[in-house]
């Protein structure tokens, strides 16, 4: 793949847009959300409690754990954290290297250390302290046949992503730690290319196991592994691309006996959708529940135009790539893996779509297009990045707090979002790329980034989101 077709492929990915002036842009909208985004007026400031990390991308924590969370390094390691230690000790430890069960040209693909697969999510059981139990989401090589797939009978150009429980030796010891023996797949997911893997993995308050999967890789959801109108809109046998599902990880009813079918899923009986809880996403890369209303809020990566976050209900259809937020989305060519654009805004219509609660486009006020040519005050982000709601901090409590890996690809140059009455605002920058965010027991916020915008160096930091000087 040449250097300029490996950059296209990589502008899609992360929502940014091509190198030059395409079709796409010419038949799309040059601006389509031409307000600014504006200042949130809230002042807070960002409390280093964990580095040396790589690329952290997910938190979780431990029921009944008020001290510690727990961080997914892309690389494959599994890290403890003190969050809430005596005299403001912030201890690292290592729970698990998952790093040998990855996809072997991790950070290789397109000859920079890009890639979006690798260990993307952990989740607890909500009886952890019982059973010792956790989850993880990895990108693996297809060593073994998948439980679903788009592309029966060949090797899937993305590997695979595998949800796997572990067993961790003593759930009540003050650094935990898996056993790597006890390892049990869950599920196998062909992924036809590299890029929109989603990876978030939630229980909800159901106890139910949710999973994102993004719509399969490529750009437009077209291409080999992509079926006629995308995967994202495809309820048929065996497609589970662009979906977020719902499972019972201690049952035992699905096709493959691993894990339960919830009774009160949607689309139970339909078939190959038993798992699906709702569709129409691109790469629901973040996602996770208000923990007072119970909402599931997911950002779902938008490709050269539109960022969005979605309030996802069962059976519900968000759109891709029929819609990109609330603008009708053209997929173009299939002969051309880029060339896909929004055309007219048309909010509440097709019928049977739902649109998203909040919205953003990566054009600057002014019109100038966000190219990874152009200066980064021209791009307001390009890739959603999925929060909380906030518990604490003036201005942020009871709002959900989100933000953007970057404003322009391969920087850190992430944004700080909270949404107000329906508004997108700007928090300050927190002065790295923005993978990820947690949230533990008492409420608090961390953002989870690193100062290179690649799988590389050793910058990965946590950050708690605190109050700031005024």
């Amino acid at each position: 793949m040449s250097k300029r077709r490996s950059l296209r492929v990589l502008t899609a990915l992360v929502g940014a847009l091509a190198l030059t002036a395409t079709s796409a842009f010419a038949a799309g909208i040059q601006d389509p959300i031409p307000a600014p985004i504006p200042p949130a007026g809230v002042d807070i400031a960002l409390e280093t409690v964990a580095s040396g990390l790589v690329s952290p991308v997910a938190a979780a924590r431990a029921p009944g754990d008020g001290h510690h969370l727990f961080i997914a390094d892309q690389n494959g390691m599994l890290w403890g954290v003190t969050v809430h230690g005596h005299g403001g000790r912030h201890d690292k430890w290592l729970v698990a290297d998952l790093s040998g069960l990855l996809v072997g040209n991790l950070a290789t693909v397109i000859g920079i250390p890009y890639d979006e697969r690798g260990l993307l999510g952990v989740a607890f059981d909500p009886k952890f302290k019982h059973n010792g139990l956790l989850y993880t989401f990895t990108s693996e090589d297809p060593t073994d046949p998948p439980d679903f797939t788009t592309q029966p009978g060949e090797a899937p150009g993305g590997g695979q992503a595998v949800v796997t429980e572990w067993m961790v030796e003593n759930p009540h010891a003050k650094q935990i730690v898996v056993d790597p023996a006890s390892r049990r797949v869950l599920m196998r997911v062909d992924k036809p290319q590299f890029n929109h893997n989603g990876g978030e993995l939630a229980f909800g308050r159901d106890k139910m196991l949710y999973i994102s999967l993004g719509d399969g890789g490529n750009a437009d959801d077209e291409g080999p592994g992509h079926v006629p109108g995308g995967n994202a809109q495809s309820l048929a046998a065996g497609n589970v691309l662009g979906k977020v599902l719902r499972i019972d990880p201690h049952g035992s009813n699905s096709a493959n006996g691993q894990y339960g079918i919830p009774a009160g899923n949607p689309f139970v009986g339909a078939p190959g959708a038993d798992e699906i809880w709702a569709y129409g996403f691109r790469n629901p890369y973040r996602f996770s529940f208000d923990r007072k209303s119970g909402r599931l809020l997911v950002a779902d990566v938008g490709q050269n135009d539109i960022e969005e976050v979605d309030d996802v209900k069962a059976g519900g259809n968000y759109g891709w790539p029929v819609k990109e937020g609330t603008f009708l989305f053209d997929q173009g060519s299939v002969a051309d893996p880029n060339d896909g654009s929004v055309t007219a805004n048309s909010p509440g219509a097709p019928a049977g779509l739902s649109d998203p609660i909040a919205q953003y486009d990566h054009t600057a006020p002014g019109g100038v297009r966000c190219t990874p040519a152009t200066a980064p005050s021209a791009c307001q982000g390009i890739a959603a990045v999925g929060g909380y709601v906030a518990k604490r901090v003036h201005g942020l409590k009871g709002h959900y707090v989100f933000g953007d890996y970057s404003r322009q690809f391969a920087n850190p140059l992430g944004r700080l979002w909270v949404l107000r009455d329906g508004q997108v605002e700007a928090l300050p920058d927190p002065g790295v790329a923005v993978f990820g965010f947690g949230q533990d027991k008492h409420g608090d916020l961390f953002v989870l980034g690193n100062e290179t915008g690649l799988l590389s160096g050793d910058t990965g930091v946590v950050l708690k989101i605190t109050e700031g000087d005024d």
